[in-house]
């Protein structure tokens, strides 16, 4: 799989993706995801949560891929090596699964013909 960066976006969201084009002045990432980190209220350790920029339901068609690109005056990048289980739930994210093919359920007639 290509490298995927992280960036914290002008808002201060740590945001992941795979780096798609950097110029100078911009950075493109393919798939950006979220990771939302906060404590557990009642446990005290953390929750991580991750969730795409954009849902791909909101995409019209069947497009799967989507790049965003980020002024580099507004973020700040980092050279991080991800954890696999963030690179596992980032792969996820953007892996959506075909819908399960249900069986047709079997006809039971109720009245003989």
């Amino acid at each position: 799989m290509s490298d995927i960066i992280t960036i914290v976006d002008q808002i201060g969201r740590t945001v992941v993706g795979i780096k798609v084009k950097d110029t100078a002045k911009t950075l493109t990432i393919q798939n950006p995801v979220i990771i939302h980190v906060q404590p557990d209220q009642q446990t005290g350790q953390l929750q991580v949560q991750s969730f795409p920029y954009l849902f791909m339901e909101f995409i019209k068609g069947d497009k799967t891929q989507n790049n965003w690109t980020f002024d580099k005056s507004a973020i700040a990048i980092s050279d991080v090596e991800l954890d696999d289980k963030i690179v596992l739930q980032y792969n996820n994210i953007n892996s959506p699964k075909p819908p399960a093919q249900q069986e047709e359920p079997e006809v039971v007639k109720l009245f003989s013909e």
